[in-house]
């Protein structure tokens, strides 16, 4: 076996080989080179340097290796051959023959195989030829997200040309599905980009009974560091052609946001044809203005009642009977705040004028503050609202209510907090030609708690403690009775009934504290007990004075499983007024199982719901959700889906079945897609199968 040469050159090196971003920067330091090799030589006429045998060349983040290389010092030229490999950090290159000139940074790689770690993406050629610091020609190439000799897709091109950071411009394109050309693109453009960049987006096609046949594009448009849009185009058959904006921005002093505009021409609504405008409006936002005055809105408004029912594609969305517009400034002085708003609200069920809207209501309020050293406290509470609507009363409100408060221990175990508060309202410019009038009525409440707690070690031989509290906790009502017939009632604080009872509660935490092994310790509260009831003095409840009793509870035995319900019970009939219970399993492998199920007695609720995912059976996934009415015996929704996710690829087939309170019959679709890893969805089929 030869001896290995082993030469150390130090010397400025020009800027170097580079085939992608990483090795674009080689060369720009003076670094040294390190050249090995079983064989070497060196001409110092021709400043040429001969390798052979198991080369290794490493400059910087570089590494060229083959059987053979040249090195001209004095051009910069490198021949390799032999089982040529590069590697940098993120990027790798094969070939069998290489010539690279490191002063310009280009040459040519014949039979290579260029691969990019992060995104996995493979790309191959007849031959791979560097223009430039960020230009590529490929010829007789493909590229691939896949792994293997033989993909499960890619696609192959007579020439690919690519600028890293710009776009992929492809001639002669043929999709491949394993070996088998499937589709043909003559010309086809795609972003190479790891930065956001305008362009067109994936368009999606569908067909439904409701919209007809449905094409969908899009266009993404970069409008600065900190802001974007997105236009949209849509065509449907049975409905018309509707456009949309999203703007997207983010600026100084915590201000972001986003707002969203859809409007449509509707030429038919059910086989009807018709002339209907349609569109939706919202924006969303939150930041500070000048001077520290916070801004926040969250605002939504459509002009047609059936606009969700048409358009909403989640049960969020198209069982809403309301839409709400909000925008409130504030501003805080340490313990004292300002707060404006306006809300604006539309029914969506019926075309009700009487909608009560604020515009506005205005809020001055000093948080509880200490007396001097004493043990008393002063709070304030100030609103002014503006009442206003369609049809109906309309005027306005000025309402303030001060605040006495103290605070003792007894025995320091007994915390007793009395509180006595003084409500005054002011009513004035009212349209029912009723004369400006006011009303005051006294609220008192005295709240006595206290807390015993004892700590376990290693209880159940847990390694770590357990430490159970018990808070008793007593709350006093009174509210006199007054008559308030003389002012306009248009909210709850009109109108104020009057208060004599006793609430008592029980409260039980048990918190676990781990002790890691680091020495560090950790605490999950595993379990919460509330249990709670009133005890009616007035003269009304004489009859019945012991109110439902609630019980509400929080269990978190394991970071895996939780279980929280919050139920009331009648204590005169034994009967469940109110059932509120919610439960999920996950694991770390996306294994989950979510149950939701909710009782009222007064609404007449019966209503389930149950969300299923698997993932045991990787690589098939599947995932099942049901809302079931109980009181109606009916499926209000159901969806099955099962998904096939490969390396750089997965198909998921989806089955959705609503209840249509306008059909005879519950409206079902099915959507196929196909995902590509790197190119993202490519294709989809949406179909309304009412038939079935």
């Amino acid at each position: 076996m030869l001896l290995r040469a082993l030469i150390f050159i130090s010397l400025c090196i020009v800027p170097g080989l580079a085939l992608a971003a990483d090795w674009g920067q080689v060369g720009e330091s003076e670094q040294p080179v390190q050249l090995e090799a079983d064989q070497l030589s060196y001409d110092k006429d021709a400043g040429l340097y001969r390798a052979s045998g198991d080369v290794e060349l490493i400059h910087g983040d570089l590494e060229v290796r083959s059987q053979t290389l040249k090195w001209n010092q004095v051009s910069g030229e490198i021949d390799a051959e032999g089982d040529v490999q590069l590697f940098s950090p993120d990027e790798e290159l094969f070939g069998s023959k290489a010539h690279y000139n490191l002063q310009t940074g280009t040459g040519t790689v014949e039979h290579g195989h260029f691969y990019l770690r992060d995104e996995n993406l493979h790309v191959r050629g007849q031959s791979i030829e560097r223009l430039g610091e960020l230009d590529y020609r490929v010829k007789e190439g493909t590229f691939t997200t896949c792994d293997g000799d033989v993909p499960s897709w890619k696609f192959g091109a007579s020439q690919l040309d690519v600028t890293m950071g710009g776009y992929a411009r492809a001639r002669n394109t043929i999709f491949y599905l394993k070996n088998i050309p499937s589709l043909y693109f003559p010309y086809m453009i795609y972003p190479a980009k790891t930065e956001r960049e305008s362009g067109l987006l994936i368009p999606s096609i569908g067909y439904s009974d409701k919209r007809g046949f449905h094409y969908g594009g899009a266009y993404y448009q970069v409008l600065g560091i900190n802001q974007d849009a997105t236009v949209y185009l849509d065509y449907l058959s049975e409905k018309g052609i509707g456009k949309g904006l999203e703007y997207r921005y983010v600026f100084g002093r915590g201000n972001a946001g986003e707002a969203r505009f859809y409007h449509m021409n509707v030429d038919k609504v059910d086989g009807v044809e018709v002339d209907e405008e349609r569109y939706a409006l919202e924006w969303q936002h939150a930041g500070l203005l000048p001077g520290g005055v916070r801004m926040v809105a969250d605002a939504e408004y459509v002009n047609d009642d059936e606009y969700f029912e048409d358009f909403g594609n989640i049960a969020e969305e198209y069982n809403k009977d309301k839409v709400q517009s909000i925008f409130s400034l504030s501003k805080n002085w340490g313990k004292y705040s300002l707060v404006g708003q306006l809300k604006y609200t539309k029914d969506l069920e019926v075309d009700d004028p009487t909608t009560l809207q604020l515009l506005p209501r205005i809020n001055f309020d000093a948080a509880r503050q200490r007396i001097g050293e004493s043990v008393f406290y002063y709070g304030l509470e100030t609103e002014y609202s503006n009442f206003w609507r369609q049809e109906g009363l309309r005027g306005e409100r000025l309402m303030a209510r001060p605040i006495l408060a103290a605070s003792f221990q007894l025995w320091d175990a007994v915390g007793v907090t009395p509180e006595i508060s003084y409500r005054e309202r002011y009513y004035w410019n009212l349209n029912d030609d009723s004369d400006s009038g006011h009303g005051g009525i006294v609220e008192f409440t005295t709240t006595i708690n206290s807390q015993i707690q004892k700590i376990y070690d290693r209880p159940l031989g847990f390694s770590g403690k357990l430490r159970h509290s018990v808070e008793p906790e007593i709350v006093y009502n009174y509210i006199p009775e007054k008559d308030q017939d003389d002012l306009p009632y248009f909210d709850q604080y009109d109108d104020i009934d009057d208060e004599n009872q006793i609430e008592y509660a029980l409260v039980q935490r048990f918190t676990l504290r781990f002790d890691n092994v680091d020495g560090e310790s950790s605490y999950r509260e595993f379990l919460y007990l509330r249990l709670s009831q009133a005890y009616d003095l007035t003269d009304e409840a004489s009859e019945q004075r012991f109110q439902d009793l609630r019980i509400e509870a929080l269990l978190l035995p394991t970071t895996w499983l939780s279980l929280r319900t919050d139920t009331t019970l009648d204590v005169d009939s034994g009967d469940w007024t109110k059932v509120t219970v919610e439960g999920k399993i996950k694991d770390q492998r996306d294994n989950s199982l979510g149950v939701d199920y909710r009782y009222d007695s007064v609404n007449a609720i019966d209503y389930g719901s149950v969300n299923l995912s698997v993932a045991f059976l990787k690589p098939v996934y599947l995932n099942y959700q049901q809302r079931y009415e109980f009181s109606t015996n009916e499926q209000l929704e159901q969806v099955i889906g099962i998904e096939y996710r490969h390396q750089c690829w997965s198909v998921q087939l989806t089955f959705h079945e609503l209840q249509d309170e306008d059909q005879d019959e519950d409206d079902r679709s099915v959507m196929l897609t196909f995902t590509m890893r790197g190119i993202g969805s490519v294709g989809g089929l949406d179909g309304s199968l009412g038939g079935i």
